[in-house]
Formats: structure tokens, sequence, C-alpha cells
């Protein structure tokens, strides 16, 4: 497993945990560009987690409670997509789980200041989420 403290490589997948209310198996893009929406207190972007720092992709879901777990579903993102979207992703560690990381430009002042960027990057992280679900809720 690769130290989550090393910078992310581009060959790299990352996973965004995805609450059930966020995807829909009945719309053709069921991961919905709310998914990816930064809270108000994410102000140094939206988290992920590093494929390449967990045993499985499910070790993720340890950031959760236990009795939401199964509400998430998980998507691969990989991360040389993003680079060409002109994201960037930093390793930010957490006590829960090895692997977390941000995507700093989707963050809550950025997405404030430009609704119409930010909107559409979303769009584009529901679509490539939506072709790469691993896991689905329950």
């Amino acid at each position: 497993m690769t130290p989550d403290f090393e910078p992310v490589a581009p060959d790299e997948f990352l996973i965004r945990c995805v609450w059930r209310d966020y995807y829909d198996p009945a719309v053709p893009v069921p991961v919905l560009a709310r998914a990816f929406l930064p809270r108000k207190d994410e102000t140094d972007g939206i988290s992920v987690f590093r494929l390449a720092c967990v045993s499985t992709a499910e070790d993720v879901l340890a950031v959760f409670a236990a009795d939401k777990r199964d509400g998430y579903a998980l998507a691969l993102l990989p991360f040389a997509v993003l680079i060409g979207m002109g994201l960037t992703v930093t390793p930010a560690s957490i006590s829960t789980v090895a692997g977390h990381a941000v995507i700093q430009e989707m963050n809550v002042d950025r997405c404030k200041a430009d609704k119409k960027w930010c909107d559409g990057i979303r769009q584009q992280l529901a679509v490539l989420a939506s072709m790469n679900v691993i896991r689905l809720p329950k």
C-alpha cells in the first residue's frame, strides 16, 4: 500500500463516497451532481480516498458511523482524468482512515464564487463516477 502522505500519482484511483440520496439508479447518470457539492466546512476541498492506500475500497467506510456505512455507494475516479479537468488532489491525512485526500478546487469558497464553473465540474464528476460505481448503497 502507498503511504497516504505521498503525492497522488497520475495512475491512481480515488474513491468518492456517495450517500444514497445522491444515487439514483433510475436515471442515466445515477451518481447525481449533488454528490460533489462541497459542504459548508469543506474549505480545503471535497473529500476523496486513495484506493492505493487501503486494503479494500470498503475500508474507507470506517470514516462513518457503523449504522451509516450501508447507505453509501463507492465510485472510483481516475486521477489522470481529474488532472485533465484541471483538478488537483492533495493528501489530507485523517486519523480514522488512511488515504484521505481533497480535490482542492472543489471547495465551498470557490463554488460560491464561481457557481457556473462548479456546476459544470460537478456534472463531469457525476458522469465519471457513474461509470465506475464499485459498491451500491443498501
